[in-house]
């Protein structure tokens, strides 16, 4: 292209770009406020850390230290010896620190699984698993100082477990293992 055909094409783009309302755009305009007619995300409400004093006094209500719990997991349901053996996970839940727990196992082929909860405190955990994006069962397991097996059936990869406690902090463990 000769001289002429290059400043007659970039004066063309110059007006198109003008007329369409488009500016050129810099770092500085990129951090600009945004307009007045965008719609703003809301910002999630910020969940209050718990406060260390009602911990602490949780803690106290529980039947064994908190580092004593994992050592206590490994006897109280079955462990990775066990034949099926998927998973496991143990702690313990309380109003001060938290009283729900959620653990996806996303990797899970779909099929029929035996939980065994085991828990120990003075209050009550709802244990519910099932599909990750299809819902958990309908009746949960409830455990209140004992140890209790039940089967969750998934459909799809992945299964979730969700623990709530009502009442006094409780500790809890729980095993997963493969039936069919």
């Amino acid at each position: 292209m000769d001289g002429r055909r290059m400043t007659t094409v970039g004066l063309i783009l110059a007006v198109g770009l003008a007329v369409s309302g488009c500016t050129a755009t810099t770092d500085a305009g990129r951090d600009a406020t945004p307009s007045a007619s965008a719609t703003p995300t809301p910002a999630p409400t910020p969940t209050p850390a718990p406060d260390a004093a009602e911990v602490a006094a949780a803690e106290a209500k529980l039947p064994i230290p908190v580092d004593e719990i994992p050592k206590w997991a490994e006897t109280a349901v079955p462990g990775s010896g066990t034949e099926g053996y998927v998973g496991s996970l143990s702690g313990w839940l309380s109003d001060a620190s938290s009283a729900n727990y959620v653990s996806q196992f996303q990797s899970l082929e779909p099929g029929t699984y035996q939980a065994q909860i085991a828990c120990r405190g003075d209050g009550t955990i709802s244990a519910s698993g099932g599909d990750l994006d299809a819902g958990l069962s309908a009746q949960p397991t409830q455990c209140s100082n004992a140890t209790i097996a039940f089967d969750m059936m998934t459909t799809g990869t992945g299964l979730e477990v969700v623990l709530d406690l009502q009442g006094d902090p409780t500790i809890y463990a729980v095993s997963l293992r493969r039936v069919g």
